[in-house]
């Protein structure tokens, strides 16, 4: 049995980068954005096109009324022409997350992996947020990208906005909740290098 280490995160809080410390410790395949790039091989979909749409719900509440609960019912589905792009990639992606899960262990960071994963067979899920206070985020935001104070706090705020939007949108559950996980984790407080120590440790007893 794999296990494969979701992570939900706020923006600007490491999640990524925790991450991939954990990957490369066990020596365990990493996704991220990459699934994106396998989202559009595996649909045929531009991957620009997708790209632009990731982690986004779909902006058509009167479509989405009316298509009801479609999400997973495949990219053969016949429905699954008429949707917008964003649930065409949403579909495409759950589909690969489920490919690489059986495959063997692995760490996936975002895109509902939690959600997508949790009914599959012969895979256990540990499941992990990671946040942080907005000043510590923007901080680590301005740095990186090298934006003013302001900017990097709005980007903060904005993005958090539409990841809770995103994942509400497709498993009507509530984001970074923490009964939704089994560890949440400040990096403000443990910082990368802790938050990931922390993960490692509990999924020693684990992983094969």
């Amino acid at each position: 049995m794999s296990l494969v280490i979701t992570i939900g995160r706020q923006f600007g809080s490491g999640g990524r980068d925790v991450g991939e410390k954990v990957a490369e410790h066990f020596g365990i395949p990493f996704y991220d954005k990459e699934l994106v790039e396998m989202a559009a091989q595996k649909s045929n979909l531009s991957h620009e096109a997708l790209k632009e749409v990731d982690e986004h719900a779909t902006n058509s509440f009167l479509y989405s009324l009316a298509s009801g609960n479609y999400s997973l019912r495949g990219i053969n589905a016949p429905i699954y022409y008429e949707m917008p792009i964003n649930d065409k990639l949403f579909i495409a992606q759950s589909e690969v997350i489920k490919e690489v899960a059986k495959e063997g262990s692995c760490v996936i960071v975002g895109r509902c992996a939690d959600y997508v994963l949790e009914e599959e067979k012969n895979v256990e899920l540990l499941n992990v947020f990671i946040h942080g206070g907005v000043d510590y985020r923007a901080k680590r935001v301005m740095e990186a990208q090298g934006l003013n104070p302001s900017r990097a706090r709005d980007k903060v705020l904005k993005t958090d906005k539409q990841r809770r939007t995103y994942y509400d949108y497709y498993t009507s559950r509530d984001w970074g909740v923490m009964s939704n996980y089994d560890i949440c984790i400040n990096a403000e407080t443990f910082g990368i290098e802790g938050a990931a120590n922390l993960i490692i440790s509990y999924a020693k007893t684990k992983i094969k």
